[in-house]
Protein backbone atom coordinates (compact mmCIF):
# COMPACT_ATOMS: atom_id res chain seq x y z
CA UNK A 1 0.00 0.00 0.00
CA UNK A 2 1.50 3.37 -0.93
CA UNK A 3 1.30 6.49 0.58
CA UNK A 4 -0.89 9.81 0.50
CA UNK A 5 0.72 13.48 1.05
CA UNK A 6 -1.08 16.28 0.40
CA UNK A 7 0.38 19.72 -0.16
CA UNK A 8 -1.37 22.92 0.10
CA UNK A 9 0.68 26.12 -0.59
CA UNK A 10 -0.45 29.76 -2.38
CA UNK A 11 1.01 30.68 -5.73
CA UNK A 12 4.57 30.59 -6.37
CA UNK A 13 5.05 28.63 -2.57
CA UNK A 14 7.49 26.39 -4.28
CA UNK A 15 4.81 23.28 -3.39
CA UNK A 16 4.76 21.48 -7.15
CA UNK A 17 8.54 21.30 -6.46
CA UNK A 18 8.41 20.14 -3.82
CA UNK A 19 6.18 17.62 -4.13
CA UNK A 20 8.51 16.59 -7.55
CA UNK A 21 11.79 16.48 -5.65
CA UNK A 22 9.77 14.33 -2.97
CA UNK A 23 8.34 11.81 -5.72
CA UNK A 24 12.22 11.35 -7.25
CA UNK A 25 13.25 11.12 -3.96
CA UNK A 26 10.53 7.79 -3.13
CA UNK A 27 10.86 6.40 -6.29
CA UNK A 28 15.11 6.17 -6.16
CA UNK A 29 14.25 4.61 -2.63
CA UNK A 30 11.31 1.69 -3.74
CA UNK A 31 11.33 2.06 -7.43
CA UNK A 32 8.84 2.05 -10.23
CA UNK A 33 7.83 4.52 -12.50
CA UNK A 34 7.49 8.72 -12.09
CA UNK A 35 4.03 10.13 -13.02
CA UNK A 36 2.70 13.20 -13.54
CA UNK A 37 -0.97 13.63 -13.40
CA UNK A 38 -1.58 17.26 -15.50
CA UNK A 39 -4.66 18.95 -14.77
CA UNK A 40 -3.91 22.13 -16.65
CA UNK A 41 -5.33 23.01 -19.66
CA UNK A 42 -3.96 26.25 -21.86
CA UNK A 43 -7.12 28.56 -22.13
CA UNK A 44 -4.72 31.17 -22.48
CA UNK A 45 -0.96 32.29 -23.23
CA UNK A 46 0.37 32.43 -19.28
CA UNK A 47 -0.80 29.11 -18.85
CA UNK A 48 0.18 27.89 -21.92
CA UNK A 49 3.75 28.79 -21.06
CA UNK A 50 3.16 27.36 -17.53
CA UNK A 51 2.08 23.93 -19.15
CA UNK A 52 5.55 24.02 -21.44
CA UNK A 53 7.77 24.88 -18.42
CA UNK A 54 6.85 22.11 -15.90
CA UNK A 55 6.73 19.99 -19.20
CA UNK A 56 10.56 21.32 -19.97
CA UNK A 57 11.49 20.67 -16.17
CA UNK A 58 10.50 17.08 -16.19
CA UNK A 59 12.30 16.29 -19.86
CA UNK A 60 15.54 15.23 -17.92
CA UNK A 61 13.92 12.63 -15.29
CA UNK A 62 11.63 9.85 -16.13
CA UNK A 63 8.44 11.09 -15.77
CA UNK A 64 5.40 9.83 -17.62
CA UNK A 65 2.77 12.68 -18.03
CA UNK A 66 -0.69 11.87 -18.32
CA UNK A 67 -2.97 14.90 -19.20
CA UNK A 68 -6.11 14.54 -17.37
CA UNK A 69 -7.86 17.67 -17.04
CA UNK A 70 -10.91 15.90 -16.06
CA UNK A 71 -12.86 12.26 -15.43
CA UNK A 72 -9.67 11.33 -12.41
CA UNK A 73 -11.02 8.38 -12.20
CA UNK A 74 -10.31 7.95 -16.28
CA UNK A 75 -6.63 7.95 -15.04
CA UNK A 76 -6.22 4.95 -13.21
CA UNK A 77 -6.07 3.00 -16.42
CA UNK A 78 -3.55 4.81 -17.47
CA UNK A 79 -1.18 4.57 -14.35
CA UNK A 80 1.35 1.82 -14.62
CA UNK A 81 1.76 -1.36 -12.15
CA UNK A 82 3.86 0.45 -9.73
CA UNK A 83 4.15 4.29 -9.61
CA UNK A 84 5.46 7.13 -7.69
CA UNK A 85 2.44 9.89 -9.01
CA UNK A 86 2.55 13.70 -8.58
CA UNK A 87 -0.69 15.16 -8.90
CA UNK A 88 -0.74 18.60 -10.10
CA UNK A 89 -3.23 20.21 -9.62
CA UNK A 90 -6.52 19.53 -7.48
CA UNK A 91 -8.08 23.81 -7.90
CA UNK A 92 -7.41 23.67 -11.56
CA UNK A 93 -8.68 19.89 -11.97
CA UNK A 94 -11.98 21.15 -10.02
CA UNK A 95 -12.69 24.47 -12.64
CA UNK A 96 -12.34 21.77 -15.35
CA UNK A 97 -14.95 19.68 -13.36
CA UNK A 98 -17.28 22.61 -12.60
CA UNK A 99 -17.30 24.53 -16.17
CA UNK A 100 -18.09 21.53 -17.67
CA UNK A 101 -21.06 21.06 -15.15
CA UNK A 102 -20.05 17.84 -12.57
CA UNK A 103 -22.58 17.59 -10.14
CA UNK A 104 -20.93 18.13 -6.06
CA UNK A 105 -21.90 13.93 -5.69
CA UNK A 106 -19.86 12.92 -8.23
CA UNK A 107 -16.77 15.27 -8.02
CA UNK A 108 -16.71 13.78 -4.42
CA UNK A 109 -16.76 10.31 -5.28
CA UNK A 110 -14.02 10.90 -8.18
CA UNK A 111 -11.66 12.24 -5.56
CA UNK A 112 -12.47 9.63 -2.96
CA UNK A 113 -12.23 6.61 -5.57
CA UNK A 114 -9.21 7.92 -7.11
CA UNK A 115 -7.27 8.06 -3.80
CA UNK A 116 -8.48 5.39 -2.46
CA UNK A 117 -7.57 2.89 -5.58
CA UNK A 118 -4.16 4.78 -6.07
CA UNK A 119 -3.11 3.98 -3.11
CA UNK A 120 -3.41 0.19 -3.44
CA UNK A 121 -0.90 0.63 -5.81
CA UNK A 122 1.24 3.70 -5.88
CA UNK A 123 2.74 6.57 -3.64
CA UNK A 124 0.80 10.12 -4.31
CA UNK A 125 1.64 13.43 -3.74
CA UNK A 126 -1.42 15.71 -4.47
CA UNK A 127 -0.37 19.64 -4.96
CA UNK A 128 -3.32 22.22 -4.21
CA UNK A 129 -3.58 25.71 -3.99
CA UNK A 130 -4.53 27.86 -0.80
CA UNK A 131 -7.92 29.40 -2.18
CA UNK A 132 -9.37 31.30 1.13
CA UNK A 133 -6.88 34.42 0.94
CA UNK A 134 -7.71 36.12 -2.22
CA UNK A 135 -10.69 38.06 -1.74
CA UNK A 136 -14.36 35.91 -2.81
CA UNK A 137 -17.26 36.89 -4.53
CA UNK A 138 -20.32 35.74 -1.71
CA UNK A 139 -22.22 33.84 -4.89
CA UNK A 140 -22.94 31.54 -7.57
CA UNK A 141 -20.01 29.86 -9.01
CA UNK A 142 -17.02 31.26 -6.95
CA UNK A 143 -19.52 30.63 -3.99
CA UNK A 144 -19.93 26.96 -4.88
CA UNK A 145 -16.03 26.82 -5.79
CA UNK A 146 -14.75 28.06 -2.46
CA UNK A 147 -17.22 25.25 -0.49
CA UNK A 148 -16.01 22.08 -2.44
CA UNK A 149 -12.74 22.79 -2.65
CA UNK A 150 -12.47 23.25 1.26
CA UNK A 151 -14.74 19.98 1.35
CA UNK A 152 -12.36 18.36 -0.93
CA UNK A 153 -9.21 19.61 0.96
CA UNK A 154 -10.28 18.30 4.24
CA UNK A 155 -11.66 14.93 2.54
CA UNK A 156 -7.62 14.58 1.52
CA UNK A 157 -6.01 15.63 4.56
CA UNK A 158 -8.29 12.97 6.33
CA UNK A 159 -7.11 10.24 3.56
CA UNK A 160 -3.56 11.16 3.68
CA UNK A 161 -0.23 9.99 5.75
CA UNK A 162 1.26 13.23 5.18
CA UNK A 163 -0.18 17.15 5.16
CA UNK A 164 2.23 19.34 4.43
CA UNK A 165 1.57 23.36 4.24
CA UNK A 166 4.42 25.20 1.62
CA UNK A 167 5.26 28.14 2.63
CA UNK A 168 7.87 30.23 0.94
CA UNK A 169 9.82 27.26 -0.21
CA UNK A 170 9.50 25.70 3.43
CA UNK A 171 7.60 22.76 3.91
CA UNK A 172 5.25 23.05 7.38
CA UNK A 173 4.15 19.34 8.29
CA UNK A 174 0.87 19.78 9.16
CA UNK A 175 0.16 15.66 9.48
CA UNK A 176 2.77 13.18 9.85
CA UNK A 177 6.18 13.14 9.09
CA UNK A 178 8.96 13.54 7.12
CA UNK A 179 10.01 10.06 5.19
CA UNK A 180 13.27 11.07 4.89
Amino acid sequence: MGTVTIVIGGVRSGKTGWAEREALGRQHEIGGNLVYLASGVSFDREMKERIERHQRDRENEEWLTIEQPVDLPGAISRLPERAVIVWDCVTTWLTNELMRGSEKAQILHDVSYFIKSVRMQADLYIVSNEVLWEPVFIEGFTFEYQRLIGEIHQMLVKESNRAVEMEAGLALIRKGEMLR
